[in-house]
This record gives structure tokens, C-alpha cells and sequence, in this order.
């Protein structure tokens, strides 16, 4: 795990406003609902026992072009995690859509058009919402890191937006490519997902020198301490697949 897997858990761990609001500002943050941007299924992936990611590279022109002659309308990444050693066995394809993705259409390469790597489903159609976005574009190899939290008793989406917004605005002051997403099942579910985008190791570099030491990022971890439970931090790679 990198040196500052535990800063970024503990960075957003989201802290609740209520204490400083209204009980009637307080039933409106309630109403407040995310603002979805796309969906997005995940599966948790394992190379099959006699293949290794030099026959998963060589698949790969295969079921762009599989893909492509299906007419696939969805955005497919997959993701490996940068801290496994050179035999990569696991990795999570990631489906991405503006609309509700179709499972009839995920069957074309989830286990069926292959005999390289077989998929167990992790989530379907989770509802995603841009946060942060401080890129101008993503590329097609990326960083990430996803967190795995849920809210406090006290605490929801609204005041999550809220010390989101503040945690943005602190952000303009500084020079830092980043971008970060906000998922969840539906409205009601009190679990969800953080993810962290940056387009290369150096721009994670870059936000991590920039920000961890700063005056602003201590009010941030302060703020974001009381309202929320993180329960895991994993950091990929991701490549653009189709």
C-alpha cells in the first residue's frame, strides 16, 4: 500500500455540517439528491490458471473488435492494482454508461467469448456523480483509488455535497490535476463509493506535495473526521478498453 493510503482514508472520512446549520437547513440537505452523470458495473476478474496478463494484453485487440462488431455502446476499463507483483492474476472490469447498462449485453465478453478470465459481478448499475473535476480530460491510462465508506447516522448526501463544495473551492488555490466521483446503489443506501482519478502517477504525486501538508487540507480532515466510515482504500491502474 502507498505511504498515504491512511492520510486519504482518514482525508475523506466526510464530516458532517449539522452542527452549524439549521433543523430546517438540515431537512433540506436531507432532500438533497445526487445528480446522476453516468452508471457504472463493475466485475471482479481472475486470469484463468494456464494464462497471465501477456495472454490477456493479446485478447484484448480481440474483444475491442468483438466488441465494436456487437455495435457495444458502453465504455469498458479495466483496472489493476498497483500494488500486486509482476504475476497479475486479479483485476475489475469496469462498465460505464450514461444510461442504465443492459446485462444482455455485458454477457458478450463476462464469461462467455472467452477462455482467458472468468468474472464474478461486484455491482450493477450504480449511480455516479462528478464531485470534483479538476481535469480537462481523463486519459486512457489512468490512476485511481476507490474507497469503500458509509455515512453516519446523522449524515447524508446533502451534507456530504456541501463539505464537497468547500473541499473544491479550497482546491482552486492550488495548481492540481484531480478529479472524484461519488457512487452509490440508489438514494436510500447509506454505503458508497469515493474514487480519485489522476491521469498519471505524477499528478497524484503532485496533489499529495501540494496539499497534505497545507493548512487547508488539515481544516479538510477535520471537517470530514465526524460523518462517515471508510472501510477499505485500493489504488489501480486503469486502461481505456473500448
Amino acid at each position: 500500500m502507498m505511504p498515504y493510503k491512511n492520510f486519504l482514508i482518514s482525508l475523506f472520512f466526510l464530516a458532517s455540517c449539522s452542527k452549524e446549520v439549521s433543523d430546517n437547513q438540515q431537512n433540506l440537505s436531507e432532500l438533497m439528491q445526487p445528480n446522476q452523470n453516468y452508471f457504472i458495473s463493475q466485475y471482479e476478474c481472475t486470469l484463468s490458471q494456464n494464462n497471465n496478463l501477456n495472454d490477456l494484453e493479446q485478447y484484448i485487440p480481440k474483444l475491442s473488435q468483438l466488441l465494436k462488431n456487437h455495435s457495444f455502446e458502453y465504455q469498458l476499463d479495466f483496472y489493476f492494482s498497483d500494488s500486486q507483483d509482476d504475476e497479475i492474476k486479479n483485476f475489475i472490469i469496469n462498465v460505464k454508461n450514461k444510461e442504465s447498462i443492459d446485462q444482455e449485453n455485458l454477457s458478450l465478453f463476462i464469461n462467455s467469448e472467452n477462455n482467458i478470465f472468468q468474472c464474478l459481478q461486484k455491482n450493477n448499475n450504480l449511480v455516479a456523480t462528478t464531485l470534483i473535476s479538476k481535469l480537462d480530460q481523463q486519459d486512457d491510462i489512468f490512476y485511481l483509488e476507490i474507497l469503500d465508506c458509509e455515512f453516519g447516522p446523522d449524515s447524508n448526501f446533502g451534507t456530504f455535497k456541501v463539505a464537497s463544495d468547500y473541499f473544491y473551492n479550497l482546491l482552486n488555490e492550488y495548481s492540481i490535476s484531480y478529479k472524484a466521483d461519488f457512487l452509490n446503489s440508489d438514494s436510500s443506501s447509506r454505503n458508497f463509493y469515493w474514487h480519485n482519478f489522476f491521469n498519471s502517477s505524477s499528478d497524484r504525486d503532485n496533489f499529495y506535495a501540494s496539499w497534505i501538508d497545507s493548512e487547508d487540507s488539515i481544516e479538510i480532515k477535520d471537517l470530514f473526521s465526524e460523518q462517515s466510515e471508510c472501510f477499505s482504500s485500493n489504488s489501480y491502474i486503469g486502461y481505456k478498453v473500448f
